[in-house]
């Protein structure tokens, strides 16, 4: 059993299925522009938000990578493709929602998608009036794999590191939360993380409902 005061959500490949669809648009939109996007590149881009993700293709490609016009065009494929496409919740979210409210465990989103598409998304699929705190990419200093989004969404909650857990799909997410010094539950999506990855979290699983059972409120344990 984990005794716990509050959960922190990651969001794109956690709670929505988008990760499938985001590498499409990103080997789509950079093959646009004459670029190739390598298993390993996207692998090392899952997690981070548009600031780290930009200092990265600038690390790869050199200075003159034209990153807001590939930007540009990936949100153009990614609208067209939504419109027409709801997004896919993943298994057993509703269900481990739910059961955190009725213990009156705190829950926070903080993804690396900005805030706007975050909020928009939440929405869509009806979970926002779940959570007491959500944080996007785009409103903090340093993105995964540094711990900050994390350590923000702890600041908001009012709770200790201790008494949080974060769940996560990707290796910088998991970096992050265990650079904060915050517990964290790994549910893979696209990856299969290595052992020294893994060794990081308290646990994996997965899926969502598996953590039904195994998350209780610290407060209630007589």
């Amino acid at each position: 059993m984990l005794e716990l005061n509050a959960v922190i959500f990651d969001m794109d490949g956690l709670m929505i299925d988008t990760e499938p669809v985001g590498k499409m648009l990103v080997k789509t939109s950079h093959e646009k522009f004459g670029y190739e996007i390598t298993e390993e590149m996207f692998y090392h881009l899952i997690g981070t938000n548009e600031k780290t993700s930009k200092a990265y293709y600038h690390s790869v490609f050199g200075e003159d990578y034209p990153y807001q016009k590939i930007k540009d065009y990936r949100d153009q494929l990614r609208k067209e493709y939504f419109n027409s496409h709801p997004l896919e919740v993943k298994k057993g979210l509703y269900d481990l929602l739910e059961d955190l409210k009725k213990k009156n465990i705190k829950m926070a989103v903080a993804s690396s998608t900005r805030f706007e598409r975050v909020l928009s998304n939440l929405k869509s699929i009806k979970v926002d009036h779940y959570f007491d705190a959500i944080i996007g990419g785009d409103q903090i200093q340093h993105g995964k794999p540094a711990p900050d989004i994390f350590l923000k969404a702890v600041e908001l909650l009012g709770v200790s590191k201790e008494d949080a857990l974060v769940l996560e799909d990707s290796k910088n997410g998991i970096l992050a939360a265990h650079a904060g010094n915050i517990p964290v539950i790994c549910i893979p999506d696209l990856i299969h993380h290595s052992k020294d990855i893994l060794d990081l979290t308290v646990g994996c699983y997965d899926s969502l409902d598996q953590l039904i059972d195994v998350i209780v409120k610290k407060d209630d344990k007589a």
